[in-house]
């Protein structure tokens, strides 16, 4: 039988050690550490117990039973540890440090048990039994000793038992009926050692002999020890944020290490301070603030199964996103103040623009009309060639003036494209006009390719196309002495209605350097200066023309050899309003709006109020419209002319923008707002030199009916007289 005990003690002894050495190996967490501690106090209880076995006299075998005690002391106090870790108790250290040292004093009274009677009060040697032994009889310390034992049992087994009802996975209830049945197991065998059935043997060493045996299993097969499941402690202790947890009476029963360095005066029991620190940043009232370090908590209730057990806070440092933050914020004033500036320039602008385009078109009216109309008169020949030459140096020069106003909108950001139904037909018939009569006496030939599928009718801004081909055509003619000059439209592709049309301008000119074509389209510039000198331009044609494309939604686009010519092309997406194609561009509809004589009607019964505050301006109003024979007062400014109206009835008025006293715009709303559906419906129409994109929609808001700018266009004045005058008043000349 002694040899039984010994073999099994061997067994107990090998399996400890490869256990030992299996977690060894392994990355230590507090749960693995326990259980290494465990493993090798059995392994020292196992060795002593096996001396013992084998010793043949009394002090063999009480230098054996020393040895073990070394061993079986600790084995409780590792083992409830472990018990703990598993099932998420976090013991005070008092606690832990008060169990260390009782069961060191047990290894101390057991060490000098021969110099007293605390633990054994004696201490005999026997044969009879299984095998030799020690008879030891029992002192009072081990009595209450076994009574601890016991404890520790109950303890651990109630905190087995508890998370058995809490877990919810099959596999953890499994774990917690193992961890139990380890706890129960020695204390059986105990009971039973000290029955005296066994005749002296220790089964209690049996018993945690199959305790190793249900380890191997769980460590080995469930691998429920793993490094896997430990590393989740160890994973949270070293997390960057820290955790507190808190039961239900605010009461921390655990932090990790991070949140030990937030808190330094952070300990197991009541943290009041600590916790209102963290609550009051939850609600919002302020950020955690420790050693310049800002931190934002957040927190968690930790429940199951709709039971509280307490709360997880969790605080994550958020110093460098706060300052980032702040720096933000303080950024964006900057850029909130910047962009106030910047619309205050763009407001100063768009002003300094307005008065810009009212200065310039006020002169240039006088030019162009007093010119119209004295070209109305016969002249000799000589005198008449003078007066064509003002009126074509005086359109140059408005071209010159739109190309800078054009410009100027487009920077500031006020231009729109203006869309609407419109004949491709007649648009290219104008562009061929407009393109012979710039060639003049020039030995160059102008092509029109346009093809005949284009639909008749298309929706968008011809006024802007017919803008950018004409600034491309007159550029080719510009700088083209001899050969062709060719204009080029078709259509690419369809699709969901609309046509995709492609428009190019080819010359045989001079060409562009290829060092030139990368500043081609830069405002204010104009290349090859050596050989282009004496020729006319702001050098923002190709700028606004590539601006008005984008716009459109194209890209304006040149290819060019020096010497042999260039080619500008673009394409754009235009709405078809009409499937019938234009066929031969050349040939007007009998449809379409025929050009007629301006002068074609007379109004001598229409009375017209003329406002404006340049008496020279009034002049060339005057002139102009002579030959509508119309009945014209004047104003020189806005409180003049509501007086007038107060005073007259006019069938129309003409009214300027800027005016002193009271301009225009206030001018029409105070008209607007008398008594009286004459003043209501009286029509008033801008007759401004202030071009400027938007102070149409300005006029209109004013209560103003239409618009003409300035310098004044008869064919416009025609359209205004017969669209707002009545019917009853316009005599329409004999033919």
């Amino acid at each position: 039988m002694q040899t039984l005990f010994i073999s099994i003690q061997y067994i107990g002894i090998t399996i400890l050690i490869i256990e030992i050495f299996y977690l060894a190996s392994r990355r230590p967490s507090k749960q693995q550490q326990y259980l290494l501690l465990l493993m090798i106090a059995l392994c020292l209880d196992f060795i002593g117990y096996l001396l013992e076995l084998k010793a043949t006299s009394a002090p063999e075998a009480l230098t054996a039973v020393k040895l073990g005690y070394v061993g079986s002391s600790f084995t409780p106090l590792c083992q409830f540890l472990f018990v703990a870790q598993v099932c998420k108790i976090r013991l005070p250290r008092p606690l832990v440090r008060a169990q260390a040292l009782l069961h060191t004093t047990i290894v101390f009274l057991v060490l000098t048990c021969e110099d007293h009677d605390l633990f054994y009060t004696s201490i005999d040697f026997t044969d009879s039994g299984f095998f030799p032994h020690l008879v030891l009889g029992h002192g009072i310390v081990y009595n209450l000793y076994s009574l601890v034992l016991v404890g520790y049992v109950i303890v651990m087994s109630a905190l087995c038992y508890l998370q058995f009802r809490k877990a919810s996975r099959p596999s953890d209830k499994r774990n917690y009926i193992y961890l139990m049945t380890l706890n129960i197991l020695p204390l059986s065998g105990f009971a039973i050692f000290l029955s005296g059935i066994t005749q002296g043997y220790d089964i209690t060493l049996l018993t945690y002999l199959i305790d190793t045996f249900l380890l191997f299993i769980l460590i080995f097969r469930e691998k429920i020890y793993d490094t896997l499941a430990l590393a989740k402690d160890l994973a949270v202790d070293v997390l960057a944020e820290g955790l507190v947890v808190v039961d239900n009476n605010e009461d921390v029963i655990y932090f990790n290490q991070k949140a030990s360095q937030i808190y330094t005066d952070l300990s197991i029991g009541n943290a009041g301070k600590i916790i209102e620190d963290m609550e009051s940043c939850i609600a919002g009232k302020q950020n955690v603030r420790r050693d310049e370090r800002i931190y934002d908590v957040s927190s968690c209730d930790v429940e199951s199964d709709n039971v509280s057990y307490g709360k997880i806070y969790v605080l994550n440092d958020i110093t460098d996103s706060y300052q980032y933050m702040q720096s933000l914020k303080e950024q964006t004033e900057i850029m909130k103040e910047l962009k106030e500036q910047a619309e205050q320039a763009n407001q100063t602008k768009s002003s300094f623009l307005s008065n810009m385009s009212h200065e310039i078109r006020t002169p240039m009216n006088a030019i162009v009309g007093l010119t119209e109309v004295l070209l109305r008169r016969d002249w000799p020949a000589e005198e008449r060639k003078y007066l064509l030459h003002i009126k074509s140096s005086g359109n140059a020069l408005l071209q010159i003036i739109n190309e800078l106003l054009d410009f100027s909108k487009i920077e500031v950001g006020k231009f729109q494209i203006v869309k609407n139904t419109y004949d491709p037909a007649q648009m290219l018939r104008d562009i061929q006009i407009i393109g012979l009569t710039r060639i003049e006496n020039k030995n160059i030939e102008l092509i029109m390719n346009v093809d005949r599928k284009i639909p008749r009718l298309l929706y968008g801004d011809d006024l802007r196309i017919r803008q950018v081909v004409i600034n491309l055509l007159n550029n080719a003619i510009k700088f083209t002495e001899k050969g062709s000059v060719t204009l080029s439209v078709r259509e690419q592709k369809r699709e969901n209605g609309n046509v995709l049309l492609y428009f190019s301008v080819k010359d045989t000119g001079q060409g562009i350097k290829p060092q030139d074509a990368k500043k081609l389209f830069d405002p204010f510039t104009q290349v090859d200066l050596q050989k282009n000198r004496g020729k006319e331009g702001t050098g923002l044609g190709l700028a606004i023309s590539r601006q008005l494309v984008d716009l459109m939604g194209g890209k304006l686009s040149v290819m060019s050899r020096y010497g042999s010519g260039s080619e500008f092309y673009f394409s754009i997406w235009e709405r078809i309003e009409s499937e019938e194609e234009i066929g031969d561009f050349t040939q007007i509809n009998e449809t379409d709006d025929h050009q007629e004589n301006v002068f074609t009607f007379t109004v001598p019964d229409a009375k017209v109020l003329l406002v404006d505050d340049t008496q020279m301006n009034r002049d060339v109003a005057r002139a102009l419209m002579e030959p509508f024979h119309m009945q014209m007062d004047t104003a020189a400014n806005g409180q003049e002319a509501v007086d007038k109206v107060r005073e007259n009835r006019y069938d129309l008025v003409f009214m300027d923008h800027f005016m002193p006293v009271m301009d225009g715009v206030e001018a029409a709303e105070t008209i607007r707002a008398l008594d009286g559906e004459y003043f209501q419906e009286l029509p008033i129409v801008a007759l401004t030199a202030d071009a400027v994109q938007g102070v149409r929609e300005k006029f209109l808001a004013a209560g103003m009916n239409d618009f003409v700018s300035k310098p004044i266009l008869m064919p416009d004045i025609a359209r205004v007289l017969k669209t707002w005058l009545p019917e009853e008043k316009i005599i329409e000349n004999e033919t």
